[in-house]
C-alpha cells in the first residue's frame, strides 16, 4: 500500500488532479538516517537518530548524561564536540533574501542550534540536505580554529556561520577538530 502514497489522486467530482502531501516526519527520519550513515561511514563509530528526534526537551530537566543523548538530531559517540541539527528539504529558502534582511528559515535553524548547543554544552553544527543537492553544513565561523575558512574554495558567510558542502568539511578537517578524546 506504501507504494501509493505520493501518486496523484484524481477528484472524479472535480475532474482536478490533487497530489497528496508528503509526510514531513517520515522525510526527516529519512533524513536523519542518511546523515548518520554518512557520519558512521567516515568516522568508523556509530552515529543514530536521537530518540525522540524532532521533539524538544527544554521543558524536563534531564541528567548531564541525558542531555548528551537526546539533545539535538543525531545521537553521537563519547567525546564528540558537535551537537547536530539536521534538516531536510526547504527548497524554497530564497538566498537573495539575504540581502533583505536575512533568511528566516535559516535564522530558525541557528536559533534551534545554539539553543541546542548551550542545553548539552558541544558546539552547534547544522546539516542540511536540500532534495537531489548535496549536504551543506553551516558552522559558526570561532568554531573553525584552528582551521580557516579560506581551506574551502566554495563557502558562503552568513551572519558569524560558514555554509559548506559537507564532503568538503570532512574532507579537510581530522580527528581532533570533531573529537575532544
Amino acid at each position: 500500500m506504501d507504494d501509493f502514497e505520493n501518486i496523484n489522486v484524481e477528484d472524479l467530482v472535480n475532474g482536478n488532479t490533487v497530489k497528496k502531501k508528503k509526510n514531513g516526519c517520515r522525510k526527516g527520519k529519512t533524513i536523519e538516517r542518511q546523515l548518520c550513515k554518512i557520519l558512521t561511514d567516515h568516522f568508523k563509530v556509530s552515529f543514530t537518530r536521537s530518540i525522540g528526534s524532532g521533539n524538544r526537551y527544554g521543558q524536563v530537566t534531564l541528567s548531564e548524561t541525558a542531555k548528551q543523548v537526546f539533545t539535538g538530531d543525531i545521537s553521537v559517540p563519547d567525546g564528540f564536540k558537535w551537537v547536530i541539527e539536521s534538516k531536510g528539504g526547504y527548497d524554497d529558502i530564497d538566498m537573495n533574501s539575504v540581502f533583505d534582511g536575512g533568511i528566516t528559515r535559516l535564522n530558525k535553524f541557528i536559533k534551534q542550534s545554539l539553543k541546542d548547543a548551550e542545553y548539552c554544552g558541544r558546539k552547534p553544527i547544522i546539516c542540511w540536505k536540500r532534495s537531489r543537492k548535496p549536504w551543506l553544513v553551516m558552522i559558526l565561523l570561532e568554531d573553525l580554529y584552528p582551521f580557516k575558512e579560506n581551506i574551502f574554495l566554495y563557502r558562503i558567510n552568513y551572519l558569524d556561520w560558514l555554509i559548506v558542502n559537507l564532503d568538503d568539511l570532512l574532507k579537510e578537517t581530522n580527528g581532533k577538530f570533531w573529537f575532544s578524546n
